[in-house]
């Protein structure tokens, strides 16, 4: 256990904790957005924020932590979508968890934010082709300085997804075949290795996490194993067949995905203490979708909620809201005549424009908001990227 993670739970669930299920106070907390255009195509997961066009309005994604005096609260009054008056911009709002930088590398090459290395090192990876790396490269923020860390090559179809970071390495994934295979490099640089495993993985990988010198990983069929980050056993993790990694070392089911409107993540498993959590789910509710702490979801009515899992402290929220990340952030669109879209911290009630804005046909980006990763959101807006690490935000 470390100091800093007993902190970032503290803040998060704040006075509301003593009604929620208690994650220990060791669990890994990092959540990401995800690439839902790539996980549609291969269901392989990729730590990145979703661009699409839309007609009509902009989403975003998010995680981070709030005040330790601070419930787990909606202030709907203090909403952007209730007001005419557009909140101050992110990076005014939480200056120390934004940055702006290049959209291209020196030499013009575009690139995609994949992760973060460390507190102020950011992963990056280029394409040959749409979706298909072909390098990594990490990015200082501090100092603006990039180096590239290794080539990537897959065969044609094959895409490297999936990148997390630890114990001094980069992994990610390879799906072929429904089979899948992992992969790494020294955060240093040089030549990518396979993980080998004693035996194929048969499935499409789903979440990734570094767990001390193992490889835990979820596949979209459902299950938890891991692996030898130096290669070896798959090993099943006890009770965890059906389910998906959201926030090691909590895993649920069903997973994100949930084709005949399941509630999302309704069950907890905690892999490293056994305890579990069922949210409480009320008949005639949609689209639910849950955390480890939280969930959101519709009423029969269609308006949208928040709540705690075991169904106390329910708030409306705004229509069109996005998401659910890291159990307190979400998307609002902004009123017109503005367009666009705020990020909402749901457990302060402070909201932060994203500067995002429809274009003049009423189209602009929309960024989904997903439940795990490591905190990074990003999007591109004009020539620069704006980077979002939601595990800054107090």
């Amino acid at each position: 256990m470390t100091r800093k993670l007993e902190d970032d739970l503290h803040r998060v669930i704040g006075s509301a904790s003593e009604r929620a299920p208690h994650a220990p106070i060791d669990f890994s907390a990092r959540i990401a957005a995800r690439s839902r255009r790539r996980r549609t195509r291969g269901q392989a997961l990729v730590a990145a924020v979703a661009v699409v066009i839309v007609a009509g309005g902009i989403g975003l994604v998010a995680r981070g932590t709030s005040d330790d005096s601070a419930p787990i609260a909606v202030r709907p009054a203090q909403t952007p979508a209730s007001s005419s008056t557009l909140p101050d911009p992110i990076e005014k709002v939480w200056p120390e968890a934004v940055w702006k930088i290049p959209a291209k590398l020196p030499g013009g090459r575009k690139f995609q934010p994949r992760a973060f290395i460390d507190d102020h090192t950011l992963l990056l990876e280029t394409w040959e082709s749409f979706e298909k790396a072909d390098a990594v490269y990490a990015y200082d923020l501090d100092t603006g300085q990039t180096r590239k860390i290794t080539d990537i090559s897959t065969p044609k179809g094959v895409y490297a997804s999936g990148y997390v970071v630890g114990g001094g390495r980069i992994v990610w994934q390879t799906i072929e075949n429904m089979r899948t295979r992992f992969w790494y490099v020294p955060v240093s640089g040089g030549e990518p290795a396979a993980i080998d495993t004693d035996r194929a993985v048969e499935g499409r990988g789903d979440e990734l996490a570094v767990v001390g010198d193992k490889l835990a990983f979820s596949l979209h069929e459902g299950g938890v194993f891991t692996v030898p980050l130096g290669g070896g056993t798959v090993t099943p993790v006890a009770g965890a067949d059906r389910h998906h990694i959201l926030r090691w070392p909590w895993v649920g089911t069903p997973g994100e995905y949930t084709p005949d409107n399941e509630p999302s993540f309704e069950e907890l498993l905690n892999v490293e203490t056994g305890q579990t959590s069922k949210a409480v789910i009320h008949p005639g509710e949609q689209n639910v979708r849950c955390g480890v702490l939280t969930c959101v979801g519709r009423r029969p009515g269609q308006s949208p909620f928040y709540r705690l899992r075991d169904s106390s402290q329910e708030r409306e929220l705004p229509d069109s809201t996005l998401g659910l990340a890291y159990d307190r952030f979400m998307t609002v669109p902004l009123g017109q005549p503005h367009g666009g879209q705020a990020l909402l911290d749901l457990a302060s009630g402070k909201s932060a424009d994203l500067g995002l804005r429809l274009n003049a046909k009423g189209e602009g980006s929309s960024i989904q908001p997903g439940p795990t990763g490591d905190g990074l959101v990003a999007y591109e807006l004009k020539d620069q990227y704006v980077i979002i690490d939601l595990t800054k935000i107090r």
